[in-house]
């Protein structure tokens, strides 16, 4: 789907040099990237949803990031395929249980939006 979501009109910001990145002096765009460019959120739920945490070990969605991120400490995976398995910890790994059974059996699902715009690694441990 490909949908206006407000009225605003982007009109980058001034980048500075990067190895990584081709260059076209002639190309205008080449010199600015949008303002929103570079950004990474990560929710612990979808909008509109509850949030869970257990009283002595923390949320849900921490609990996982942590894990995720032990697990993997030498795979050299992305970023974005770190987050990936984080949200299937949490959808597949965890259940709310409560004596009020309005919120026993209940899950939950991270929610990841990317305006990333490479690739991150984070460096191996030593």
């Amino acid at each position: 789907l490909q949908a206006c979501r407000g009225t605003e009109f982007d009109e980058g910001s001034t980048m500075c040099a990067d190895n990584d990145v081709e260059t076209d002096s002639e190309s205008i765009s080449r010199q600015t990237i949008p303002v929103e460019a570079d950004f990474l959120y990560c929710y612990s739920t979808v909008p509109g949803y509850y949030s869970w945490r257990n009283v002595a070990t923390g949320s849900w969605f921490v609990q996982a990031f942590c894990k995720v991120l032990k697990e993997s400490a030498n795979s050299n995976l992305e970023l974005m395929q770190l987050l990936t398995r984080v949200n299937r910890k949490v959808a597949y790994d965890y259940v709310s249980f409560s004596s009020d059974t309005r919120f026993s059996g209940k899950k939950q699902i991270p929610c990841i939006v990317s305006m990333l715009t490479k690739e991150f690694h984070f460096p191996s441990p030593r």
